[in-house]
This record gives C-alpha cells, structure tokens and sequence, in this order.
C-alpha cells in the first residue's frame, strides 16, 4: 500500500514538472514573439505579448524577468521614435506659425487684420504649445528608461 500511494505521489510530482517546462518552452515561444515584434519595431505588439506573457505565466520567473528587459527596450524605442515624429510635426508647425503670426501682426499693425485671422493664430500658437508639451514628455520618458537601464 505504502508503495502505491508513493507511486501515484512520484507520478503526480512527474506529471507537474513535465507541464512547467511546457509551461517554460511556451513562455519561451512568447518572449520570442515579443523580440522579433519589437526588432520590426511593432512596439504595441510587443508590448502585448510581453502583457499576454506575464498573465499567462506568472511562475516563469527567469522568463518574466528577461521580458522585463525587453520591456523597457520596448518602451525606450516606442519613445525614441515618438520623439523623432513629434519632432518633425513640432518643426513644421512652428514655421507655419511663425510664418502666419508675422502675416497677422503686418496686418494688424495696417489695421486690416479680421478676427478669424487672430484667431487662426491663437489656435495655432494652442496646437504648437500642446505639441511641444507631448515633445517634452516623451524626452522625460526616453531619459527616465536609461536611467533605469543604467541603474538595473
């Protein structure tokens, strides 16, 4: 009898390692997924993989913690190419302002400005700023995460 019972407890101890390394191969096979999401730079892709990693294997601990990494690589190049978009946008639209603020300040000197050209300007000078506040951000972001990287 004391042989059966430690039989079927050898068994059942067998039976769960074979499911934490199926569990370890599959969390592998998503860690993968995330890393060539995030090297083709598809970076919500990756972030969701890395997500769907930690909540469908939590006891991978050596798994979860190199997706942490990649993690923070993730986020680091989502922010960097944020940061080259915006930017851009920030370039363009601060020409375009300073190139319609002039206009409107050469007519309202002749008197001739109309309220809807103000206006225009005013708006503008709202989209430049609020840009510029999603400019900053995203620097803040990019050197908080290698500061982190640095620190871990």
């Amino acid at each position: 009898m004391k042989r059966i019972i430690f039989l079927a407890i050898t068994a059942v101890f067998v039976l769960a390692s074979c499911k934490q390394t199926n569990a370890q191969k599959e969390a592998e096979g998503l860690l993968k997924k995330a890393t060539l999401e995030y090297e083709n730079e598809k970076y919500e892709d990756a972030l969701r993989s890395i997500d769907s990693l930690r909540n469908v294997y939590p006891n991978s601990i050596d798994v979860r913690e190199r997706a942490l990494i990649l993690y923070q690589d993730v986020c680091l190049g989502q922010a960097q190419k944020n940061v080259e978009r915006l930017d851009v946008e920030l370039e363009k639209l601060e020409a375009e302002y300073n190139s319609k603020k002039s206009l409107a300040e050469a007519h309202h000197a002749e008197g001739t400005a109309t309220e809807e050209e103000l206006e225009g300007v005013n708006r503008m000078r709202l989209q430049r700023d609020s840009l510029k506040v999603k400019f900053d951000t995203e620097c803040a972001k990019v050197k908080l995460i290698k500061q982190k990287q640095k620190e871990g």
